[in-house]
């Protein structure tokens, strides 16, 4: 099983050689590492040319890579094209979802997203974690009450207090949004992998964007990531105060760690990126058998 995460912060040249990974500097000495180990790669710089044949690589053993913008956030992902052997039918049969089936997913989406969230502050042992777990129990047919928006604002607010979303400047919140995009490129993958079109989403329908199914599965992982930034910004905070609220490579380095977090999902243990294909899996079946309830979602490790 692969594990490795692989980060590209230098100019360099990245290669397949003898089935190998190779990545060679432009200064210092080469480095090879069995493909096979790597589940993820990370491209930070933008000084970095890479082979077809190690392109084709990745695809063929569905590894993730991530492009990054001129301010090193994960800005695109690599997709294999066609990868499911029955691509087509995935396909006719996701253009078919009903508008029931969707608002029964959605609705399953929210409340497991907003158990998360509860889970999240018990895990954290702040008390408010009842409070926001009894509006899951709320949550109607494709949330038609808007329950998710209410959780949202409240768990915030016990998880940071005080605490601004919308505050650029703050590193929670630069923490928080490269960890989501980690995730969500971890997710599209996956649903590639399975035969499912990303761009065609349950919830989410903005035809601008390609992302749009992907958008709608994060929903329950996005408190894995909140966990790790809140123990990430309670282990630092006189240091991130000190460096200005700068959220810096070191930072990028421990929200690495998230592909590798402890999920539960379909009453097991594994990983949060085996996570992810066992959601897309799980969509897949659901989408065949036409019940939303053949969906499996993941669950953080916190007695219930």
């Amino acid at each position: 099983m692969s594990w490795r995460t692989v980060v590209i912060s230098t100019a360099s040249k990245i290669s397949l050689h003898r089935k190998n990974f190779l990545y060679s500097p432009l200064k210092g000495e080469s480095i090879s590492v069995p493909i096979e180990d790597i589940s993820v790669i990370v491209l930070e710089t933008h000084q970095v040319s890479i082979t077809n044949a190690l392109l084709s690589k990745i695809a063929e053993l569905n590894i993730v890579l991530f492009s990054c913008d001129d301010k090193h956030t994960p800005n695109g992902v690599f997709l294999p094209f066609h990868q499911h052997s029955r691509y087509s039918l995935m396909a006719h049969l996701q253009t078919e979802w009903t508008k029931p089936f969707k608002k029964k997913m959605w609705q399953k989406i929210i409340i497991q997203k907003i158990k998360n969230q509860a889970y999240c502050l018990k895990y954290i042992k702040n008390e408010n974690h009842k409070s926001i777990y009894n509006l899951s129990l709320h949550v109607k047919s494709g949330d038609s009450t808007n329950v998710e928006s209410s959780s949202a604002k409240l768990y915030f607010e016990y998880l940071f207090a005080p605490f601004n979303r919308r505050d650029d400047e703050d590193w929670r919140n630069s923490a928080l949004n490269y960890g989501y995009s980690l995730v969500r490129g971890a997710v599209a993958r996956s649903l590639v992998s399975y035969g499912l079109i990303p761009s065609f989403g349950i919830h989410h329908c903005n035809q601008l964007n390609a992302f749009n199914l992907a958008d709608d599965i994060i929903e329950p992982f996005r408190a894995f990531v909140d966990v790790v930034v809140y123990e990430m910004y309670v282990e630092n905070i006189d240091k991130i105060a000190q460096r200005k609220q700068r959220f810096i490579k070191e930072d990028k380095n421990r929200l690495y760690e998230l592909f590798d977090v402890k999920v539960k999902i379909d009453n097991y243990h594994t990983t949060l990126l085996n996570a992810c294909d066992t959601v897309a899996s799980s969509l897949a079946n659901a989408t065949k058998s036409k019940e939303h309830e053949d969906i499996f979602l993941p669950s953080l490790d916190v007695d219930e």
